[in-house]
């Protein structure tokens, strides 16, 4: 028999994926390079991102360079790490609101500079909360009165349920509302600190009193 092989740990997302929404086109490009990079292991992640495990180094360069993967992650590029959505209401009989405009749109949201560390986004169509928005960075989450906002969550060895930001918002209010906190976060934030710690130490009631917001 021979020996096993070590397992290589190489991993590389794909890009451009909107909330795990997949289109025929995006399931038969996925298929084609599976084929010819002969992928080991591709795992549906937790945030509802596609990831291609097992690729010698070299291979994993030269996928990263046909798919235009930046060197610099998306939160030091201005961006947010990632959006997760639920299908909201155009799928589900449980949607109040749509989901799948509201992500796009944080996704391709351009801050005023980089942040403190990697932001989640969680935006939930309906209060069954599919996507855990209570437990983001910054979570949407539909009432039949408009989104309620939370900044600060965390799902990590140091759980914490966000802060409530705001509630009734419109599509355009929580989209601008969502820039706001981010940038004020970009601001305020010491380097590496993730919003829940920066939450815990700086506290609601200061930042909805800076955001004009009480």
């Amino acid at each position: 028999m021979e020996p096993q092989q070590k397992k290589i740990k190489t991993f590389c997302p794909m890009p451009g994926m909107n909330a795990g929404m997949l289109s025929l086109e995006d399931l038969e490009r996925i298929t084609e390079i599976v084929r010819r990079y002969k992928i080991p292991m591709v795992k549906v992640t937790g945030a509802q991102r596609l990831s291609y495990h097992g690729l010698s180094p070299e291979k994993l360069a030269e996928l990263k360079k046909e798919l235009n993967i930046p060197k610099a992650p998306p939160h030091k590029r201005n961006r947010v790490h990632y959006v997760q959505a639920c299908p909201g209401k155009t799928w589900c009989q449980y949607g109040t609101s749509s989901t799948e405009d509201m992500a796009k749109a944080i996704g391709e949201l351009e801050l005023d500079g980089p942040l403190p560390n990697k932001v989640k986004v969680g935006i939930s169509g309906c209060q069954l909360c599919c996507c855990e928005s209570w437990m983001r960075d910054v979570g949407l989450l539909a009432e039949k009165k408009g989104w309620r906002l939370s900044f600060g969550g965390n799902a990590g060895n140091r759980a914490r349920i966000g802060d409530l930001v705001a509630s009734g918002l419109s599509d355009k209010e929580a989209l601008e509302l969502v820039k706001k906190v981010l940038n004020y976060y970009i601001k305020k934030a010491r380097f590496k600190t993730r919003s829940a710690r920066f939450m815990e130490r700086f506290g609601i009631d200061e930042l909805k009193k800076d955001l004009g917001l009480n």
